[in-house]
């Protein structure tokens, strides 16, 4: 092989390793540039997992507290609802005193009317009219009675409103828990 043929073949297989070798060093400068990218990524990570871990541990340990509040309120959660219970029943049998006044003050309507009629023919009538005076007097008695046991019963509400505004406002002082 004449000189000049192995003086271009030396500077041929040079010049391809010498791009081999600068092809190689690209290759690993980026993968070294990924891999960076990729560690610091796991670094920020790591540094996000470490505050969540410590926020949870801090709420973890603040969960006794919570649980022994909830504990000590039960009683006055209990108690509220037995006083809104009897609130209940109370505004019921209210309801039904209501329902009864009602229908006495119906019944009494009959007899006023016919009190009025009378009262116009007072001169022959006046004899007449003693029935329903005397149903009218009865009528009254009767809604009278139903009146007194009306305040009675609104009297009982009274104080039980009021209980149930006490334990609520107690309620309300508790901390809240959950979301």
């Amino acid at each position: 092989m004449p000189e000049a043929d192995r003086y271009r073949l030396s500077w041929a297989i040079t010049l391809a390793f010498t791009i081999a070798v600068l092809t190689g060093l690209l290759i690993v400068t980026r993968d070294l540039g990924i891999t960076s990218d990729t560690f610091a990524d796991g670094v920020m990570q790591a540094r996000t997992l470490d505050t969540t871990t410590d926020g949870a541990l801090d709420g973890a340990h603040q969960l006794p507290a919570a649980t022994e509040a909830a504990r000590q309120g039960l009683p006055e959660v209990v108690g509220i609802i037995d006083s809104l219970t009897r609130a209940d029943q109370t505004l019921a049998t209210l309801g039904d005193q209501l329902a009864i006044l009602g229908v006495t003050l119906t019944s009494a309507d009959a007899p006023l009317v016919g009190t009025i009629a009378a009262a116009r023919d007072a001169g022959g009538q006046a004899g007449a009219a003693a029935d329903p005076l005397g149903a009218i007097t009865v009528t009254l008695n009767e809604a009278n009675a139903n009146a007194q046991t009306l305040g009675q019963k609104l009297d009982e509400t009274l104080v039980l409103s009021q209980m149930i505004d006490q334990k609520l406002r107690i309620a309300l002082l508790l901390p809240k828990i959950g979301n």
